[in-house]
């Protein structure tokens, strides 16, 4: 399957799960976050971040064009068994804007305490559940991939896998590690 068409049914999979978790009284932490579409600035964002620091992956770029974002932070007051769900959540590319504008603030000193620039696509398992944890899930860029890998997350897989992991899981892919859960989701 193409890049592009992968990316359609990946945005289509993400609202079938979405829908499922409204219609199972899921309580999102950030309603108006969980599937908002694209944001109306995207390509504009874009552009600047490649104009500063390289090339974005394609993946992620057709993914902010054509699906947008997604947060499925929450939780259902029945569902149990499972601590550290992981539950999906891609940032806007305003948020990878909001990143470059603090690395090229402070760029003399990121670069050289080796800390350079990196999108952040999302908060690690940890802090999803409001816990301390480590780096937010991230790409290198310049990009070197279409699917490049996604630093920082737990599978050691690409962008694009790691939403199909968590496609697989009902959108949660911390299930994986909880077999006795009690979340209805997979069904």
């Amino acid at each position: 399957m193409n890049l592009p068409a992968r990316i359609q049914k990946i945005g289509l999979d993400l609202e079938t799960i979405v829908f499922h978790l409204n219609e199972c009284d899921f309580e999102f932490e950030h309603r108006d976050e969980v599937f908002p579409g694209p944001e109306e600035n995207a390509a504009e964002s874009i552009a600047r971040i490649e104009r500063e620091v390289g090339a974005l992956p394609l993946a992620l770029k057709l993914f902010w064009l054509q699906v947008g974002s997604i947060d499925l932070c929450g939780f259902h007051p029945e569902w149990e068994g499972c601590e550290y769900p992981d539950p999906l959540v891609i940032w806007p590319p305003s948020f990878a804007v909001n990143e470059l504008e603090d690395f090229l603030a402070d760029k003399k000193n990121r670069l050289a305490t080796n800390f350079p620039y990196v999108v952040p696509v999302a908060p690690d398992a940890y802090h999803k559940a409001d816990v301390s944890g480590g780096m937010f899930y991230n790409i290198t860029v310049p990009a070197t991939a279409d699917d490049p890998p996604l630093n920082d997350e737990w599978h050691k897989t690409t962008f694009l896998n790691h939403i199909d992991i968590a496609i697989r899981f009902g959108g949660f892919p911390g299930l994986a590690h909880s077999p006795n859960h009690t979340w209805h989701i997979l069904k």
